[in-house]
């Protein structure tokens, strides 16, 4: 690999003489696969082939070749997700320092490896806000979120510093900031003809601006979980001390096996626990990570608005005609009601849940009770793509039900009638052709599997079926797969 040669003098003398070697070599070696397992929608399927697990993802395997994925349909349905391997240490560390349910906060979270390894991480009753401040990555990443099918989500194309006048605070906050990009060389030719010490330095401040803004929105006691997938120092280490001196952060180990091959501090006078992924030495691309927690004794969130500085509770968000406005956008007719009921089953231990239902625009939404409280309080202050379920959109007194509905893991089984494919109509649905229904297929909405994983909806009219697949999700390509994939079985 042609690398920059001030990356090379840099790095080399930041690992050491062996430890750059055995990088160099993993640079030239071939870059794993993995994929992450959706336990909500697994159903008992089992990884073909020889898959081997990732050590410190329970749900995540290495796989022996790159597949086809555009044309597996289980992939579209949210089954597992694409990710490199460690990235997923994110599900580790919420795993081991995470036992009772919490509000978190993913805010730089385009595409959605790590949001959606957190919502499966994450303990039953916790709520994710899942963020992206670039509009066309954000609308990526609630893409992501849906096929996950998580019920307790929310996604928002905003900010830091949005979040920090919004008032609302969190337990965990993870950070994972953009970056030089030198731990996806292997991987992204760009990353490497990007690269520039100047790009390096212009990144440490950007996630600096980031952190002072997240630590404003962490609560007392609360988690910061600082990533990037870069190797220097000055995106790594000298920023974590500088959390450590000028925010107050107390550094959190994270229980690491020996075999796992992880890394820790480059720099002979840092003593606080980082773990970095580098190849070579691990089975993945480049990353590091660090969790700090902020002093029970900080003070809680406070936030300047018309020049007086406040405590701001997350529920009484924004003034009254604002308040009146949501109020008035949250109201559902009863007809829509009455139709809707039924199509949704949430459920917390034992017992069954009445979701709360949000009109948003022309869509209405099923919230979580504790779920509707924060979305009531967020859509005042923030840019919401998507939270909860997407039942449907609204046409006169009655409603479409919606793509986020059909991929989500709280669907009624018995809601709709559900038509298996073959593969080849599977395909040919997800490319948004026209798909044949038996003759016996009852009128109106349908929704259509494959292998019993949900793939959408179609409105069977009898003599055709309309496809209903998003338009913008579509394969587009014309290319026919010899064979059916091997991913899952």
């Amino acid at each position: 690999m042609n690398l920059p040669d001030s990356f090379i003098r840099y790095t080399s003398r930041l690992m050491g003489d062996e430890l750059y070697a055995r990088f160099s070599d993993g640079l030239n070696e071939e870059a794993p696969v993995s994929i992450r397992i959706n336990r909500l929608k697994s159903r008992g399927r089992s990884v073909a082939g020889t898959a081997v697990n990732v050590p410190w993802c329970g749900d995540g395997r290495y796989l022996p070749q790159r597949p086809d994925f555009t044309f597996d349909p289980l992939l579209h349905a949210g089954c597992y997700y694409v990710q490199e391997a460690s990235s997923m240490f994110v599900h580790h560390v919420l795993r081991s320092l995470v036992s009772t349910p919490v509000l978190m906060l993913d805010m730089c979270a385009a595409p959605g490896g790590k949001s959606t390894a957190a919502a499966s991480a994450l303990p039953e009753g916790s709520i994710l806000m899942s963020n992206e401040p670039v509009r066309a990555r954000a609308n990526i990443l609630a893409e992501n979120m849906m096929k996950w099918g998580s019920p307790d989500v929310i996604v928002t194309n905003n900010y830091p510093r949005d979040y920090v006048r919004s008032g609302l605070d969190f337990d965990v906050i993870l950070c994972d900031v953009p970056c030089s990009g030198e731990g996806m060389f292997r991987k992204d030719e760009g990353a490497v003809e990007e690269w520039s010490p100047q790009n390096v330095d212009a990144c440490s401040r950007l996630q600096r601006e980031i952190v002072a803004d997240a630590w404003q929105c962490l609560r007392p006691g609360g988690l910061l979980i600082y990533s990037t997938c870069t190797f220097n120092a000055t995106e790594n280490e000298e920023n974590i001390r500088w959390i450590v001196d000028e925010l107050g952060g107390m550094p959190v180990a994270v229980p690491v096996s020996e075999g796992w091959g992880i890394c820790g501090s480059l720099l002979a006078d840092f003593t606080a626990p980082v773990y970095r992924f580098i190849p070579g030495c691990t089975r993945g691309e480049g990353l590091f990570m660090a969790v700090l927690r902020k002093s029970p004794d900080a003070e809680s969130p406070i936030i300047l608005r018309k020049g007086k500085r406040y405590v701001q509770d997350k529920y009484d968000n924004g003034n009254k005609k604002r308040k009146d406005k949501a109020i008035a956008a949250s109201l559902v007719s009863r007809d829509i009601e009455k139709i809707v009921s039924g199509w949704t089953s949430f459920v917390s231990g034992d017992e069954h849940i009445e979701p709360a239902l949000r009109q948003s625009d022309v869509c209405v939404l099923a919230l979580t009770p504790h779920l509707a409280r924060l979305y009531d309080a967020a859509s005042l202050s923030l840019r919401v793509l998507s939270a909860g379920v997407t039942l449907g959109n609204v046409k006169g007194h009655d409603i479409v039900p919606n793509h986020s509905l059909a991929l989500s893991s709280v669907l009624c089984p018995d809601a709709f009638p559900v038509v298996p494919l073959t593969y080849t109509q599977a395909v040919a649905y997800l490319r948004r052709e026209t798909v044949a229904l038996p003759p016996d297929t009852p009128m109106g909405f349908v929704l259509v599997a494959w292998h019993d994983a949900v793939l959408g909806f179609v409105k069977n009219i009898g003599n055709r079926a309309n496809n209903l697949y998003p338009q913008e999700w579509k394969i587009k390509s014309t290319h026919v797969p010899d064979r059916e994939p091997w991913v899952l079985v």
